[in-house]
């Protein structure tokens, strides 16, 4: 009887514990997202959660409303290796983020 008393109370604590730690882990990745939100790799995550698109038809869309001159294929193509390997964004991309800001900061983000 006071065993499964002590078993009882040892699965309520485990529960307890287990449900601050989930709610730590959630506040400190909400912490997180807020302390990047204004990155260049956050907007264009966000664009291509939002749009159901990937980040390279992000830097590809870019491109297409880059008003200085056309982007060749070949150069979009080693820009977005440049940024998956160094986090280099080039000016197009960059405009095209500025250009959409207010917009971009209106849209939710869905949670998955």
């Amino acid at each position: 009887m006071f065993a499964e008393i002590i078993n009882g109370v040892g699965s309520v604590c485990f529960a307890l514990l287990a449900g601050m730690g989930l709610l730590a882990l959630y506040k400190l990745n909400a912490r997180q997202i807020r302390k990047h939100q204004n990155s260049m790799e956050f907007y264009l995550f966000k664009i291509s959660r939002v749009t159901g698109q990937s980040e390279y038809d992000v830097f590809c869309k870019s491109a297409e409303d880059w008003p200085v001159a056309s982007v060749p294929k070949t150069k979009i193509d080693a820009d977005f290796k440049d940024y998956l390997n160094r986090a280099v964004v080039p000016p197009y991309v960059n405009h095209f983020v500025r250009e959409n800001k207010h917009h971009i900061d209106e849209l939710h983000l869905p949670r998955f």
